[in-house]
Order: structure tokens, then sequence, then C-alpha cells
């Protein structure tokens, strides 16, 4: 557990030197042109690197496969898809007083659970397995404190099995790190800082307890630029480790860190923004020390 003194550090550190050089060299982009498929906004990777589970902002889970050229996305496959349900075993979507199905951040436990963070109306839901229906959690008494549209964006479950939630915009101390304690109750354990009117979207731990985020902004209403942030909760480091380019990529939302033989990979995938013209985007990316 973050201890709360560590975490205050996370609100000076932000940039400062990192215990490791680390840097992430790319490995490729493949653009899925999909009709049928947008908004999609989580995504958790499959032990081998082919399989994955998404949500979409509409409401949707997606199952599906990946094929490769050598390690490089080449197509998509579409394996399962089913609405998010609710507690009441009924579609979220069909629930639009306050938009219940804007899924945003998904994580998949080893038991097999899955946890799914919502904007609109704040709130996180876990399932037994993806696909199941919803048991609820109680809301931490700051979600309703976001500006519409700027909620719960990422969510990500450390190597001890800890949940943590991360809104897309910071409250005045900084972007809380909730964490949600014994008995399914938020706690806050600190905030991390804003830099450069970036928001979290996408977060995700290694196998040695580091966590990533994926950042993001619109820069003059025309140009996504991303970043991704390297972060311990133990000690307090935070370091940008990559920031892309102004309109290099789209709206990239969902992060997935996992490894393969030759070390640690980070899947990026894109929300389209509910156009079925403009194409979900896949990036990849290998983590080198």
């Amino acid at each position: 557990m973050l201890q709360r003194p560590v975490a205050l550090i996370l609100a000076t550190c932000l940039a400062s030197g990192p215990a490791r050089a680390e840097e992430l060299d790319p490995i490729g982009r493949f653009d899925w042109d999909s009709q049928l498929i947008v908004g999609l906004s989580g995504i958790e990777m499959d032990d081998d690197g082919m399989g994955f589970t998404a949500v979409s902002d509409q409401g949707w889970w997606l199952q599906g496969a990946l094929t490769r050229d050598g390690e490089v996305i080449t197509g998509v496959e579409i394996e399962r898809l089913e609405p998010i349900l609710g507690s009441n075993g009924l579609p979220a979507a069909a629930r639009r007083v306050g938009d219940w199905s804007d899924a945003e951040g998904l994580a998949i436990g080893p038991d097999g659970r899955a946890w799914v963070s919502f904007e609109r109306w704040a709130h996180v839901w876990w399932y037994d397995a993806p696909f199941s229906k919803a048991n609820h959690i109680p809301d931490h008494e700051t979600f309703k404190d976001y500006a519409d549209n700027w909620q719960l964006e990422a969510i990500a479950i450390s190597p001890e099995g800890t949940v943590y939630a991360f809104p897309e915009r910071p409250l005045a101390e900084g972007f809380p790190i909730y964490r949600l304690a014994p008995g399914n109750l938020w706690e806050i354990d600190g905030y991390l800082p804003e830099s450069e009117v970036f928001g979290i979207v996408g977060a995700d731990f290694d196998a040695d307890g580091t966590l990533y985020l994926l950042e993001r902004k619109l820069v003059v209403g025309l140009w996504w630029q991303n970043r991704v942030r390297r972060v311990r909760l133990d000690t307090g480091a935070d370091t940008v480790i990559w920031t892309g380019e102004r309109g290099e990529y789209g709206n990239l939302e969902g992060l997935s860190v996992w490894s393969d033989d030759t070390g640690r990979r980070l899947t990026l995938i894109s929300d389209n923004n509910g156009s079925s013209a403009t194409p979900t985007e896949f990036v990849e990316f290998r983590l080198t020390d």
C-alpha cells in the first residue's frame, strides 16, 4: 500500500531523475477500419499477445484476435461482441439517463474478474468475468466533483491485486490516486501532478509493480498529442518516458502492458470518437532499459 507521505511526494516529482533509464521503441501501428466497432477506450491483452478484450464508450464488450507478421499487427478479427450489463443483468446502454454506459477503463485480474471505470455517471463496476452482469461498488464522495466527461478514465490492478482508478482531469490537489480498500470502499492515497494540460486516459501495471499511465491532450482543437508516464507508487518516482508529436496518432485512450520472450510491450488503442469513418488505431511499443 502507498503511504500518504510518499503519495504527497508525487505532487512534486514529475520529470525528476528516473531510477532507471527506460525508453519506448515503436514496433508498429495498425489502422483498423471497421463499420461496426466504434469508441474503444480500454483494452487488456492476453498473455500470448494475440487475443484481447476491450470496452467501448458506447456500452459494449469486445473480444478479438490479432494477426501478426512477426511482431507487427496486420489484422483484427472480432470473436465476441456483447453489451455491457448492469447489476440487473440488462444492457447498461438501455439506461441512458445519466449515461451509465460510457465505459472508459478496463482491468482484468489473474482470477478473471474484470473491472470497468465509467464516465458521465462516474463509477466503477466489477464483473465475475467479461460479459457477465455487474457488481456494484459504492462511489467515492469526490466522484461527483468532476465536470461531465472528465471523470474516471483509467483503472488498473497491481501485482498484489489492489485496484486503482484515475480520473481524466485533476482536482485542486492533482489527480487523485483512488485505491479500492477492503470492503470495496474507495480511499485516496495521494495525488499525481498535472503538467502541460495532459489528462490521464489509460493505466496498467507491469509485473514489477511499475505503473504506466497513458495521457493525452487536444492541441488547439485540431491535433491529439499522447504521452506515456512511468510511476512508482511506493517511492514516488514519476517520469514521462515518451511524448508523441502533435497529430502523430489519434485519440489514444487504452493501454495494456504485457510481456513476451523478448521483454515488455505496450499496446495502445484509440477511440475513434464514434465515427465509423475514422479507423481504430492499434499502436505498439517495446520497453527498453
